[in-house]
């Protein structure tokens, strides 16, 4: 009787402490496509005008892997800059969450702005910041199954309906090649 119970107990305590394993695993995903070629480049020059070369470089983290497109106007002309910069990250598992991006605390949801939400992808937020004469920016994020698409784009002089339109249009650019 003694060893059925410990037996039990041995197997109850693998189960449990493989689960936890299992739970709290870190899995990296594979990576995702490089993000700059994903936008035509008539995209980056409408948006971002004057602009010099595209930059890249990744932003990995646990359970993450991601990299990122940056256009920034060399020259201003009237004091007129602008920047662009498109984050795709691609998840895994990690610290008991899985692959998927609406899982992941604090992408799609900002503290001291007012979030709004767009009909894009599984879901999709932005807000904007700044004021229009320095520089206002607009926040997007949209997550599609286990992909996460930042833009984050300054614009000196720009509407808020134009910042709207042309941040929704770099995540789709993104997204219609996943």
């Amino acid at each position: 009787m003694r060893v059925v119970a410990l037996a039990v107990c041995v197997l109850l305590s693998a189960e449990i402490g493989g689960w936890q394993g299992w739970r709290n695993a870190t899995v990296d995903p594979p990576a995702p496509p490089a993000v700059c070629p994903l936008i035509r480049s008539a995209v980056f020059d409408l948006l971002v005008p004057a602009r010099g070369a595209l930059r890249t470089g990744e932003q990995n983290g646990p359970g993450l892997r991601s990299n990122y497109c940056l256009a920034e106007s060399v020259s201003t002309t009237e004091g007129a800059r602008a920047e662009l910069w498109v984050s795709l990250g691609r998840y895994g598992r990690h610290e008991g969450r899985g692959p998927r991006c609406l899982d992941r605390d604090g992408l799609l949801t900002v503290v001291n702005n007012e979030n709004h939400p767009v009909a894009l992808g599984d879901r999709a937020v932005y807000f904007i910041a700044g004021d229009r004469e320095t520089g206002r920016r607009i926040n997007f994020s949209a997550c599609f199954g286990t992909y996460g698409v930042l833009v984050e784009y300054e614009a000196t002089g720009a509407a808020d309906t134009a910042m709207v339109a042309s941040a929704t249009t770099v995540a789709q650019e993104v997204l219609s090649w996943l």
